[in-house]
């Protein structure tokens, strides 16, 4: 399991351009700090400078279904809104070039800033060549109400290696939690995955933290939901990895993306982190 490390002060002061081999704490330090600059970006500057700044080519964004972020912020002008976040949450696979970073969102209307605003979380997955800087590869998040994590510590860390023990491919994994859910459903699959420190997101709610709190919530269903995986990919270390692809009914058509991030642990791939984007009905 992480152990993670109040690294905030260090973030804030830390630079995105890092050496080929980043020390331990300086890769989770250097993911929040490109975290809280490209939020500041986007308070400063707008969202569309702050977006086509930060995210990687090709990099997918998840608004009603996956898109080209890029070429879709390219597309439209910038919103009349102020877009703030921070992070929350870091995590860095042990060889330093992927990781998640996750926590609260905030918009204000610029025509009336006296309005409240509305909050959510964003999940986003960065990557980093060698000796080049963090980018967005893949941004998604929900909505809900109140300013649920606005104010908490931040926690940073690195996957710890799980030894040698051959835990197959994050392919392999999804195609068992994918398996379990058609058999016995989601509560089940759930159950049998995810990590005892397994962050989870859903549309109107704020996230459930904790084993206690997915098997609790409205993702642990009984319904035996169709998980299809579409694409995936894992560290250089193989022991953090994503997986994105399409849910819905089984037998029916799709209801929404996921994206997980899987943590390889002494037990195996556990689910680490795991949210849903709902398309809109059709």
């Amino acid at each position: 399991m992480k152990c993670p490390v109040p690294l905030l002060a260090l973030a804030l002061a830390g630079c995105t351009t890092m050496p080929d081999a980043p020390s331990r704490l300086e890769s989770p330090a250097s993911l929040a700090a490109a975290e809280t600059a490209f939020a500041a970006q986007s308070v400063r500057e707008g969202m569309r400078a702050a977006f086509l700044a930060w995210l990687a080519p090709g990099a997918v964004l998840y608004r009603d279904g996956p898109v080209d972020g890029p070429a879709a912020v390219a597309a439209r002008p910038d919103p009349p809104i102020v877009l703030d976040w921070r992070p929350a949450f870091v995590e860095v696979a042990f060889s330093g070039e992927v990781g998640l970073s996750t926590g609260p969102w905030r918009i204000r209307s610029r025509a009336d800033p006296a309005a409240a605003p509305r909050h959510g979380q964003f999940f986003s997955i960065w990557r980093r060549p060698p000796g080049g800087p963090w980018r967005v590869q893949v941004d998604l998040g929900i909505s809900h109400p109140g300013d649920a994590l606005w104010d908490a510590p931040l926690q940073a860390g690195v996957t710890p290696p799980a030894g040698d023990r051959d835990a197959g491919s994050v392919a392999a994994a999804e195609e068992r939690f994918a398996r379990l859910a058609a058999e016995s459903g989601d509560a089940s699959a759930y159950s049998a995955h995810a990590s005892a420190s397994v962050r989870v997101y859903r549309e109107g709610h704020a996230p459930f933290l904790g084993r206690g709190a997915l098997l609790a919530s409205p993702a642990a269903r009984p319904a035996r939901t169709a998980w299809a995986l579409q694409t995936h990919g894992t560290s250089a270390a193989g022991d953090f990895a994503y997986a994105t692809g399409q849910l819905g009914p089984q037998g029916g058509p799709a209801t929404g993306h996921f994206v997980r991030v899987w943590r390889r642990e002494p037990s195996g791939w556990r689910i680490a982190a795991d949210i849903v984007n709902e398309l809109a009905p059709r």
